[in-house]
């Protein structure tokens, strides 16, 4: 293998470590305090984007990252409106995760991010239906655990598949 591979590989697995341990803290942060760290999304998009560049770079792709951004953009600006649209349906943290996983997802594909996002909704499915027949339409769950098992899942998946290269 040589340096620059490696180093291509490292950097991917060094973002899907730090999606890892943010998806981690925001999942037990939701379920204690139902809130997500502002500070530990920024934090951890930015590092995640800053290692997935170095890792294109690397593979001598960096067009790679008009892919990436592609897919990531779609999803930020579907997160927003909806937000913007229903505040009381997702909470902000819960679109900063989303954000930050975006960005680990789209390494593969524009596509990817939306996978996530359905299988997390999957996950999740069970849980609001019960929180719904015991409390009502207004009852309210914690997201972050199933949008990290949904990224986690096509995370794993995806390097499975195809490793980290582009």
């Amino acid at each position: 293998m040589t340096a620059a591979r490696w180093l291509g590989t490292a950097s991917v697995w060094a973002a899907a470590g730090t999606w890892a341990l943010l998806a981690a803290h925001a999942a037990v942060t939701d379920l204690r305090e139902r809130r997500i760290s502002r500070t530990a999304c920024w934090t951890a998009a930015v590092l995640i984007a800053v290692l997935l560049t170095l890792a294109s770079v690397a593979y001598g792709r960096p067009e790679h990252l008009l892919s990436v951004a592609a897919g990531t953009v779609a999803v930020l600006i579907a997160g927003e409106v909806l937000y913007r649209l229903g505040p009381g349906a997702v909470g902000y943290g819960d679109i900063r995760l989303i954000n930050a996983s975006s960005i680990l997802t789209a390494w593969w594909g524009p596509q990817w991010p939306w996978w996530a996002l359905l299988a997390g909704a999957a996950v999740a499915v069970p849980q609001a239906a019960a929180a719904h027949a015991r409390h009502g339409p207004a009852s309210a769950i914690a997201w972050a655990p199933a949008l990290a098992a949904g990224t986690a899942f096509i995370t794993l998946t995806r390097l499975a598949a195809h490793g980290t290269a582009i």
